[in-house]
């Protein structure tokens, strides 16, 4: 009897041929769970060598025993005549065929469904890169971070003054277009760090940085600035500054000219200067500015907003102080009875800054997205951000504003564009991350709405339960659990997920005693995730209750929710045309939306 002989009556064959196959499939499937799970590509290979190193005891096994109805026994042991053998060699077969069959079924659907869309993902995401990568790479060495002057007075009460200094800086030379210049939510992040020029230069992806130090002592100011050149860690140009408190602008006007100067820039303008104002209400400004942006309570709110009551007394026309008086009062009084008394008192201001500084890009904004939110005229708010954006496509601020009114209309692409080139401006700014994620998941582009939401998770520590909503419309309802019972999750929201994501592996009673759960404890405070919950599990009279808790007479704050994907359930229901139509936006107004803001290349 020959050896191939040999190999076919002891079923070597059929059990080699079922391993490989069986082992291919688990390798492909653990190759497309595991990452799900944020699982490393290290247990992968694990997997992949415990496989191939178990494919010669498999085979070793089946060349000495054979598999029978009484189990496993000596091939010298059985009557390979027998019926019963017979039988078992048949089943043997049936079952390596259906692995087979299994295999390249996989295959074909992986080839031929996934691999597409996935090829498409990446075709945009390189294509994305690639604009992106080549907009940076065209400024050449015209681009630069303002770290924060280090604060170099006796009292460290002044820091919000170095702070102030430096952002206006970095706010001045970022109005000049042929300048790529890092935004102030990046540039402040490393704020005291340890780490040497070069590596902030190389994180920041900017060829130079400014840096220095600011004294202030009664009634006069030292300021020092040096312009390094990160590539060679070595200094382009320094300058120290001796004046009185008044000369302070003059002063932020010449540094901004020799930074210019030093760099080479061939400028199509003149080249921007500081708005003027008493030094006491500029001081007050930077003081109220630092506490709002840094401090994040409603007190501190509260403090900013004396503050700049206080400069505005000084100088009622100071533009600075009343674009930022109305943000805080905005901050303030938006989700508060004072409400519309607050609508009232920005829209005096907004009066005022049309007479003093009518194409104020951060007014034109500001404009625009009042008359989204407070007024529903959409069509409105897309021509002001278009012009807004024409007038200032680098401010990373404005262009985050514009790509979070294009999400919120339906204008997916729209929102991506000027989301990305506002993460250009500010790489290390999460809220940019968050809002990009968002659109890409509105938009149905799951694949890249989760790299994004884990990127935004990587740098907030935040953002859980969106991604685990993500992983329920991807149908990875286990993956949605994890990410639900997450530690990074918020406690008001952990069980309104963990319902939905039960709801979808079948384990209904669980489900509904996690929803309970949700009611009972915050159900009162946080409506939203209970309404959400409902919508996901099909209990679509329930999820109308809800809502209608969650907004009630209030519908004018419907508007964020117009293409939240946490509705895509009951979007198709009557009722929730019934709310687009109260809240002034149904689907076929916001699709005749022309938005098409023009970035340069």
């Amino acid at each position: 009897m020959s050896f191939l002989t040999e190999l076919k009556r002891r079923n070597v064959l059929r059990v080699a041929a079922g391993y490989a196959a069986v082992s291919w499939l688990l390798i492909q499937i653990v190759g497309t769970v595991f990452p799900f799970f944020g699982i490393s590509d290290d247990a992968i290979r694990g997997v992949m060598i415990v496989l191939i190193v178990g494919f010669i005891p498999a085979v070793a096994i089946s060349w000495a025993f054979e598999w029978t109805p009484e189990g496993l026994r000596r091939d010298s042991d059985v009557d390979r005549a027998a019926p019963s053998s017979i039988a078992m060699s048949k089943r043997l077969d049936r079952i390596v065929i259906v692995t087979l069959v299994l295999a390249v079924g996989y295959f074909a659907v992986d080839k031929f469904v996934f691999d597409p869309v996935r090829d498409s993902a990446r075709e945009q995401a390189a294509e994305q890169r690639g604009r992106t990568e080549a907009r940076v790479e065209s400024y050449g060495n015209k681009s630069i971070a303002v770290l924060p002057f280090v604060n170099m007075s006796s009292d460290p009460e002044q820091e919000f003054f170095s702070d102030g200094i430096s952002e206006e800086l970095l706010n001045l030379l970022a109005r000049i277009p042929e300048l790529r210049v890092i935004s102030r939510s990046s540039a402040f992040t490393f704020k005291n760090s340890d780490l040497e020029i070069p590596e902030i230069a190389e994180q920041l992806n900017v060829a130079h940085i400014l840096e220095g130090s600011v004294r202030k002592a009664g009634n006069t100011v030292r300021i020092t600035a040096q312009l390094i050149e990160a590539s060679t860690d070595t200094h382009l140009w320094s300058e120290t500054y001796d004046r009185e408190l008044e000369d302070i602008f003059q002063i932020q006007d010449e540094i901004a000219a020799d930074v210019v100067l030093n760099l080479k820039v061939e400028l199509l303008s003149d080249i921007p200067t500081m708005y003027r104002t008493d030094p006491k209400a500029h001081e007050l400004y930077l003081q109220a500015k630092h506490i709002a942006f840094t401090g994040g309570s409603s007190d501190d709110s509260e403090k900013a907003h004396v503050l700049l009551k206080q400069a505005l007394a000084i100088d009622e026309d100071y533009v600075p102080a009343l674009l930022l008086i109305s943000m805080v009062d905005y901050w303030l009084h938006t989700e508060t009875d004072e409400r519309e008394a607050m609508i009232a008192r920005n829209a005096e201001i907004r009066a005022r800054l049309k007479k003093l500084v009518p194409d104020n890009p951060n007014l034109l904004g500001w404009v625009a997205w009042d008359k989204f939110e407070f007024d529903k005229d959409m069509e409105g708010a897309a021509r002001g951000f278009e012009e807004a954006v024409r007038s200032s496509p680098g401010d990373a601020e404005l262009l985050r504003g514009a790509g979070a009114f294009a999400r919120h209309i339906g204008k997916f692409d729209a929102a991506i564009a000027l989301l990305e080139r506002s993460v250009e401006l500010d790489p290390l700014c999460f809220n940019c991350i968050y809002l990009i994620g968002d659109s890409y998941h509105r938009a149905g582009r799951l694949d890249e709405a989760l790299e994004s939401r884990k990127r935004y998770m990587e740098l907030s520590k935040g953002g859980a339960y969106t991604l685990g909503v993500i992983h329920l419309q991807r149908g990875e309802p286990e993956a949605a659990l994890a990410m639900f019972e997450h530690p990074a999750m918020n406690d008001y929201a952990v069980q309104a997920g963990r319902a939905m994501a039960l709801d979808d592996l079948g384990r209904h009673e669980e489900s509904r005693a996690a929803l309970q759960q949700q009611i009972e404890i915050h159900g009162d405070e946080h409506p939203k995730e209970v309404a959400e919950a409902y919508a996901w599990i099909g209990e679509a009279d329930k999820a109308f209750e809800w809502l209608d808790k969650l907004y009630g007479d209030d519908i004018g704050r419907f508007f964020t929710q117009v293409y939240d994907p946490a509705w895509i359930k009951i979007r198709n229901d009557p009722r929730w045309r019934g709310l687009t139509v109260r809240a002034g936006m149904p689907r076929e107004r916001l699709e005749a939306i022309e938005f098409n803001p023009v970035l340069p290349d």
